[in-house]
C-alpha cells in the first residue's frame, strides 16, 4: 500500500482481507422496496438461520395471500398484521405460515413469529405502513422514536434486526451502527467513543475505493461479520426450515 493512504484505511483494507475473503463470494444485500412485511419478515427471521429458511416462509406467506388475492411485493404492515388476526395468533401463524424458532435460546422465549407480529404493530401504530413511509421517516428526527420503539420488540434489544430492516427498506447512509463502529474501533485500536458512525462509513468507502469494491456490499459485508452472520455464501449453514 503506498505511503500516501491513511494509515486508518490501511489497516481496515488488512482486516477486510482477512475476515472477508473474497469479495465476489460475499452475501450482497437484497431488499424489498416495496413489501415492508417482507422486510419485517426477513430481518427477524434471517438472524441466526440459513436464508433459504426466510424463502420458505415467503413461499408459504405468498401463497396463503395470493388466495386472498394479494401480492406479497407490495404487502405493508397493515396486510401483515392481518394475516396474524385471521389465523388467530402467532402460534398459528408460525404453525402455517412461519416456523417454530423462537427469539433467543432462553427457555420459554418468544418465537419470532410473535416478534414479527409486534415489530409490524409497533411500525403501524407509528403511521409506519410502507417501506416508502419508513423511508420518509429516515430522513427526519423521528427515526430515533422508530428505533427505539423496535428495540422493546422481544429479542431484537441488540439493534441487528433493526439495521438490516433499514437496510432490506432501501434507506442508505445508516449502515454504520454499532456493530460496525465497534469493528472500525477494534481495528485501529481506539475506543469505540474515537470513532462516530459517520467516520466509520467514510473510511470504509476509503477501503472500498482502494479496492476496487462496491461501497455498500462492503458495509454490508462488515455488518455481516461484526454482527456474527456469514458473510460468503459458502459460509451458509446448509439446514433449513
Amino acid at each position: 500500500m503506498s505511503a500516501g493512504v491513511d494509515f486508518r484505511v490501511s489497516a481496515l483494507v488488512s482486516a477486510c482481507e482477512r475476515d472477508l475473503g473474497d469479495a465476489a463470494e460475499w452475501i450482497t444485500p437484497r431488499g424489498y422496496p416495496n413489501a415492508l412485511s417482507l422486510c419485517i419478515i426477513d430481518a427477524i427471521y434471517s438472524t441466526g438461520a440459513r436464508h433459504a429458511t426466510v424463502e420458505n416462509i415467503f413461499e408459504r406467506y405468498g401463497i396463503y395471500r395470493a388466495a386472498q388475492g394479494g401480492d406479497i411485493a407490495q404487502d405493508g404492515a397493515p396486510e401483515l398484521l392481518q394475516t396474524f388476526r385471521e389465523l388467530g395468533d402467532a402460534s398459528e401463524w408460525a404453525a402455517t405460515i412461519g416456523n417454530r424458532r423462537p427469539t433467543s435460546s432462553t427457555p420459554g422465549a418468544p418465537l419470532k413469529a410473535q416478534a414479527v407480529n409486534d415489530a409490524a404493530s409497533r411500525l403501524v401504530d407509528l403511521g409506519i405502513h410502507t417501506a416508502a413511509d419508513l423511508r420518509e421517516v429516515a430522513d427526519s428526527d423521528a427515526l430515533d422514536a422508530v428505533k427505539k420503539s423496535w428495540l422493546t420488540v422481544p429479542g431484537q434489544r441488540s439493534g441487528v434486526t433493526w439495521t438490516y430492516v433499514l437496510m432490506l427498506a432501501g434507506i442508505s447512509g445508516v449502515k454504520a451502527d454499532r456493530a460496525i463502529v465497534r469493528y472500525v474501533a477494534r481495528t485501529l485500536d481506539v475506543s469505540v467513543d474515537e470513532v462516530t458512525a459517520a467516520t466509520a462509513s467514510e473510511l470504509i468507502r476509503d477501503v472500498a475505493q482502494y479496492k476496487g469494491w462496491n461501497a455498500e456490499h462492503t458495509e454490508h459485508a462488515i455488518w455481516r461479520f461484526a454482527s456474527k452472520r456469514p458473510v460468503r455464501q459458502s459460509a451458509v449453514p446448509v439446514s433449513a426450515d
